[in-house]
């Protein structure tokens, strides 16, 4: 590996900085470790990735599925949040200060007395979201959450892509290092140079340079030969990327594979969104060489991914056309019916029932602070606003939205912790700390476990599809598709759109998608005990991901699994069928890896989402896409 320590080295030399994520003293962990999918990303395991490893395992092959940076509310959560605070601005117009001649119970508390400026508003009723919440894209710190992540992936994998860091970064147009003595770029240049026609006086000349560059080329052993045989193997210089169509997914794509670049001349340089201002009106200004042009669909001089699914279920306004998606599956139809978005669904129910009964102190306490009604209509004097469980869930999520939102990613960068000073959102303080794990992160593990994780009958096959491709991979081989669940089969049959594992081509592979889709696949792998709770901020949190690494360990072949960083254990789930086998608690021989996952190419938990009727039109290639 020297080559690799040579040219991570030679980053600090170019003074490329290190893309830290904040720390506790930022971010108290008591808060922003228990906002369930709205958790800023943090590793669940604080220790090294690498420390129970045998020093003569190599890690062969990495396939890792991620899920999109922090964000703004999406748009059916920005009405209800618009929607809570109008209703309280409303009733703020009628409630004075608490004052000497005001009871402090009936006037607002004065430690809610920012809440009277932040709702109120000059041009529209919008419960001041105006110029400070955007829509359903990335804020600039989720764009740095996707530049950290990348540039800790490339730090993690980088033998897997080249012996030469330039290389890594030859799309960025990476200027070489004056310092660095290695003669191999410029070997290799001359070496590839392909010949060139010349005129009868300058032939001679060029036919001497010619034999002369065969000769030294051949002997170095980077001969340019068209026998592919006789030339050198070379990894690819990235992973090989998808990403769901989304927009908040495709972005995080492009920002992490900037950062696995690891360019010094080309550092992170947020995108404006498109939706809102940034930063908010009072916090600190963006430098103007820091200043970049307009965002996300235009996103200029950042690379792309390899592969856009597209995620329209139906035709839309954006131009999608109905695709069949590993990354955001819409096509089990039980599923859609049953579950997405249903009210009177399990998860529906029970998270509103706990809901309801935990959130009742904290609306006692809240209509006490907010305090009583003076004026307007006789018949509401004296009236107390009286919140509902859903808006108090709203209120906990818009600590999270309103953080992200004034995180500065680059205080966080180049080390100026002034710039984030008073980060953290003032509605994070409507709650006590202890509220946060004991009730708004058990809300969204319910939500979670039970919409589309293990206690949902159909995780299994909301998973199938990505774990096909994942099982393919693991065995040098094209995914099955029959029946084709919800595979592109377009996609996947081509070695362009879909390789496989080679010396010559991807050896890592990572993939874009959206929490519902992590949820099942992590579930659906069997990591931990059948009385294993699920955790949301530990498994899907802003940025989460599932990594899934293949190890070499001399003659044997091992795998190991993390989420978020914390590996799964072989002694406990059901993911590795035989951990007697393995002399470490984290690695799973591979074919006792294999083994368990042999349902995913069985049609039996993907017919679960169909009807007869249905599974009659599937069989006539009506569903096949």
């Amino acid at each position: 590996m020297p080559a690799i320590t040579q040219g991570l080295a030679s980053l600090g030399a170019n003074n490329a900085s290190t893309p830290h994520l904040p720390g506790p003293r930022l971010l108290p962990p008591e808060i922003f470790h228990n906002l369930g999918q709205y958790s800023p990303w943090f590793p669940a395991n604080n220790s090294s990735v690498h420390a129970d490893t045998r020093d003569q395992c190599t890690v062969t092959f990495v396939s890792q599925l991620e899920r999109h940076g922090s964000r703004y509310p999406t748009g059916g959560a920005y009405k209800q949040l618009r929607k809570t605070l109008r209703q309280i601005a409303k009733h703020l117009d009628r409630v004075p200060d608490a004052t000497n001649h005001i009871k402090p119970t009936e006037g607002l508390d004065p430690q809610l007395e920012w809440l009277r400026h932040w709702v109120e508003s000059k041009r529209s009723e919008d419960g001041g979201l105006r110029n400070r919440l955007g829509n359903s894209e990335l804020t600039p710190y989720g764009q740095f959450e996707a530049y950290s992540s990348g540039w800790r992936f490339y730090e993690q994998y980088a033998h897997l892509f080249s012996e030469d860091h330039m290389e890594v970064n030859a799309d960025y147009d990476t200027e070489s290092d004056s310092r660095d003595t290695n003669p191999k770029p410029l070997l290799d240049l001359v070496c590839s140079t392909p010949e060139t026609s010349a005129s009868s006086n300058t032939w001679p000349v060029l036919q001497l340079f010619s034999l002369v560059r065969q000769g030294v080329c051949s002997v170095l052993g980077s001969s340019t030969s068209s026998n592919p045989a006789q030339q050198e193997q070379k990894h690819n210089p990235r992973p090989f990327f998808r990403a769901s169509g989304a927009d908040r997914v495709v972005t995080t794509s492009r920002f992490w594979l900037q950062g696995f670049a690891h360019s010094p001349h080309k550092p992170f340089r947020h995108a404006p969104p498109e939706s809102a201002p940034w930063p908010q009106k009072g916090r600190p200004a963006v430098l103007d060489d820091l200043k970049s042009g307009k965002p996300h669909r235009c996103i200029r001089d950042l690379p792309k991914p390899d592969v856009i699914i597209p995620e329209a279920c139906k035709a839309d306004k954006l131009g999608q056309v109905i695709s069949n998606n590993t990354l955001d599956v819409y096509t089990c139809s039980a599923f859609e019916r049953d579950y997405r978005d249903n009210a009177q669904s399990p998860a529906s129910i029970k998270t509103a029932a706990f809901a309801s009964n935990a959130t009742a102190a904290i609306r006692a306490r809240l209509a006490s602070q907010l305090g009583v009604r003076r004026g307007g209509s006789k018949d509401r004097r004296g009236e107390r606003l009286h919140l509902k469980p859903s808006q108090v869930q709203q209120l906990f999520s818009l600590c999270a939205f309103d953080t992200v939102t004034r995180l500065d990613p680059y205080g966080l960068l180049y080390n100026q912790p002034e710039r984030n000073e008073g980060v953290v959102s003032p509605f994070c303080g409507l709650f006590e700390p202890e509220e946060f794990a004991s009730i708004y992160e058990i809300t969204t593990d319910m939500e979670k476990d039970f919409g589309f994780a293990a206690h949902n009958p159909l995780h299994k096959a909301l998973a199938t599809p990505w774990l096909r491709e994942l099982l393919a991979r693991l065995e040098d081989r094209l995914p099955v598709m029959t029946p084709p669940t919800s595979i592109n089969t377009t996609l996947d049959k081509d070695h362009e759109t879909f390789p496989i594992p080679s010396a010559n081509g991807p050896r890592a592979f990572v993939d874009f998608t959206h929490d519902n889709q992590l949820a099942p696949v992590i579930a659906a792998l069997g990591l931990g005990d059948e009385e294993h709770e699920w955790v949301t901020s530990l498994t899907t949190p802003f940025s989460g991901r599932l990594t899934v690494e293949k190890f070499e360990c001399g003659r044997d072949e091992y795998v190991r699994i993390l989420v978020n960083d914390q590996p799964a254990s072989v002694s406990k789930g059901s993911w590795c069928s035989d951990p007697t086998l393995s002399h470490n608690d984290q690695l799973c021989p591979l074919a006792a890896f294999v083994e368990p996952l042999k349902w995913v190419d069985q049609a039996n938990e993907w017919e679960k989402c169909y009807s007869k009727k249905e599974k009659k039109d599937q069989q006539s290639g009506l569903s096949s896409v």
